[in-house]
């Protein structure tokens, strides 16, 4: 780990001679979603990799990564990795079925709800998680500035200043989440339903959660070191 540092040291610095122009061109956005902000970070987290990198995931769109701090490339590769290999898990899959009328969407819900499901597991683990990710965070702001978007900017302030991650440990804060974000669509689409499909079978998806963040953990520590190979 301590060679994947001097590395991204490195390259940071030979990437400090980019333009802010260049940045407004090359990021674009995904629409503002309740995504599953907290499992990356946690995935983050246990890989050792940027928090930032991995929440960035859902606002840089591209391939031509490059012109970014290494660690930030990394995060965004791994978070883009993370969300394949969860989206064809035959767990999400199965989920995914049981909603037949919404099956475009259930994704979208899911990956709320997954955040609620690993808060959950954490226990007590939980609250001083994200304390410390706040402050990572909240000191990366600082560190990266310009180089971060900034639509990335304003929602991650909001998530720290507002304490978003409380309410995901708790089933009303995570239905009004899933509410809010099946308003944002065109049409609306009820996302909320799945908080009822989660009370009559919360065994069993609990225990087919536990198996898809195990299977996904092993995945991202393997995507890590693939990716710290081919970055340097």
């Amino acid at each position: 780990m301590s060679a994947l540092i001097k590395t991204c040291s490195n390259r940071t610095l030979e990437r400090q001679g980019s333009s802010d122009i260049e940045y407004t061109v090359i990021f674009t956005f995904k629409i503002e979603q309740n995504l599953n902000y907290f499992a990356h970070l946690h995935l983050a987290h246990l890989t050792s990799t940027s928090l930032t990198g991995n929440l960035l995931g859902d606002f840089v769109k591209g391939s031509q990564l490059s012109f970014l701090p290494v660690e930030l490339e990394l995060g965004i590769r791994l978070h883009r990795g993370i969300d394949s290999f969860t989206d064809a898990h035959p767990v999400c899959q199965q989920f995914k079925s049981e909603f037949k009328e919404i099956r475009r969407y259930a994704g979208v819900g899911l990956d709320i709800l997954f955040d609620h499901l690993l808060a959950k597991q954490l226990e007590a683990q939980y609250q001083n998680l994200c304390t410390s990710f706040y402050q990572v965070l909240h000191a990366e702001l600082a560190l990266y500035g310009a180089t971060l978007p900034e639509k990335y900017q304003i929602k991650t302030s909001r998530i720290i200043n507002e304490n978003w991650f409380a309410s995901y440990s708790h089933q009303q804060g995570i239905k009004l989440a899933l509410h809010n974000t099946g308003k944002r669509f065109r049409n609306t689409v009820p996302l909320e339903i799945l908080v009822d499909w989660y009370n009559v079978n919360s065994d069993r998806i609990e225990s087919n959660f536990q198996l898809l963040y195990h299977d996904t953990t092993l995945f991202a520590l393997s995507k890590r070191d693939e990716l710290i190979a081919r970055l340097n």
